[in-house]
């Protein structure tokens, strides 16, 4: 019966800690090319780092990391304002959420 209990318990697990993992290639790292992609965004390093941090560890507590390429640019402001306020974004990080998120878009 121990067991038994184990093999499920160990099964519930996997199955939450599956559910989940995220597509991290949805969140590009902040390297010079992308620097230089986030100029047209008038984002620099640090506010595009910020706008990274807030889309890996905070979008993520409500759903999976989505590819971004999936939504059409001009609609990142709106979709970010609509759910910044579950997420209990500050103004300051849903304008580098905004940022990186436009950035990314441009950039692929």
């Amino acid at each position: 019966m121990k067991f038994l209990f184990a093999c499920t318990t160990f099964a519930i697990a996997g199955l939450l800690l599956a559910s989940c993992q995220s597509n991290l290639k949805s969140a590009p790292p902040i390297t010079e090319s992308f620097l230089h992609a986030g100029v047209r965004q008038n984002a620099d390093g640090p506010t595009l780092a910020e706008g990274r941090k807030v889309f890996v560890n905070r979008c993520i507590l409500c759903h999976a990391l989505p590819e971004i390429d999936r939504h059409d640019s001009a609609r990142l402001p709106g979709i970010v304002a609509w759910m910044s306020g579950r997420a209990h974004l500050t103004s300051a990080q849903k304008e580098a959420l905004v940022k990186y998120l436009l950035t990314v878009s441009a950039s692929r």
